[in-house]
């Protein structure tokens, strides 16, 4: 019988030229590492331990220049907002009425000048910045608690649950956001802090629920899901240490960006009068009292709250962009 001539080309002849034998769509653990660290090549980490996740997402991240200089700019602002009001104490309170209007960069007692009733106007501003960033993070943790958990459950478990919440945040979604907050900051005598953030707690938290089912959904039918189930793990381990984990990422984006959103939210319902009311400041009430002064000789009173919350809230949005292109690169 006549023998068929070995073909000219495959593993026997050496291969295809330029192309290997055996071809992967995965990336591997060096090429990450080559990813995130340019210019070393793969066989110097070769015998390296293999990075995790979330190790490599801080890395990348890391290397993301623009992210990372407004993480430092951010945490500046943070710093200054929980250090200085406790080494001023009152000071943004006391009133000085031989100095009202003093200009800023006079003299190192008032940097940044004084109000209509002589306060400081720096002292005031450090304070709005401490009430303004604690309303956006302990607002953004009542959306993971309220919309993390509902939209965990939903998705996991499906049936009336889901349909019953997904028809609410249809019909919440669908109204002006703005004017539901005010609704209910008024109907509620939204004058104290708490109040404000139960308020937008409570009623900004279905975007997170949203995206919470969908991860669910997805993670739930994956195969080491499935395996889990068949070992006789528990609805609640199977939450908890199986798919939780897998469905942070897009989470933790979505309330990185929306710290910054609550922030100007509550900058806009002080500006209309609905957030914490004088004499304690906030950037939005700041802006509100001042707003007169626009375009008189005292504009400073208007653009030191107004820059810092633009500058804030920037840096909270690329702060939230590094951390989505450190969590998924495909993004970028």
């Amino acid at each position: 019988m006549a023998q068929v001539p070995p073909l000219p080309f495959g593993p026997a002849a050496g291969g295809l030229p330029g192309v290997p034998d055996q071809l992967s769509v995965e990336t591997t653990v060096d090429q990450e590492r080559a990813i995130v660290q340019p210019g070393v090549k793969s066989d110097e980490l070769a015998g390296a331990p293999e990075l995790g996740f979330w190790r490599l997402a801080v890395i990348r991240f890391f290397h993301h220049r623009v992210a990372t200089g407004a993480l430092l700019i951010l945490g500046v602002i943070v710093l200054a907002a929980v250090v200085v009001p406790v080494i001023t104490g009152n000071l943004y309170s006391i009133q000085d009425y031989r100095h009202p209007y003093k200009a800023p960069f006079q003299n190192l007692q008032h940097i940044l000048g004084t109000d209509d009733l002589g306060r400081d106007e720096l002292a005031r501003l450090l304070r709005g910045a401490r009430v303004s960033l604690m309303v956006g993070i302990l607002a953004v943790v009542g959306y993971l608690v309220i919309g993390g958990g509902l939209g965990a459950l939903a998705g996991y478990y499906g049936g009336w649950l889901d349909n019953a919440l997904m028809r609410f945040t249809d019909i919440i979604i669908s109204m002006p956001f703005l004017l539901v907050v005010i609704a209910v900051t008024a109907a509620t005598g939204g004058v104290r802090l708490s109040t404000v953030i139960i308020v937008i707690a409570a009623t900004g938290w279905f975007e997170i629920g949203r995206l919470m089912r969908a991860q669910f959904l997805v993670l739930r039918e994956q195969e080491f899901v499935q395996a889990a189930r068949a070992l006789g793990a528990s609805n609640t381990r199977i939450i908890l240490r199986h798919i939780l984990p897998n469905a942070l990422a897009p989470i933790i984006v979505s309330a990185t960006l929306g710290v910054s959103g609550i922030i100007l939210l509550e900058a806009a319902l002080g500006f209309l009068g609905y957030s914490i009311p004088p004499p304690e400041p906030s950037w939005g009430n700041m802006l509100q009292n001042f707003e007169e002064y626009l375009l008189s000789d005292h504009t400073y009173l208007v653009i030191f709250p107004a820059t810092a919350l633009v500058i804030t809230a920037l840096a909270i949005n690329l702060v939230g962009d590094g951390i989505r292109d450190a969590l998924d690169p495909r993004q970028r």
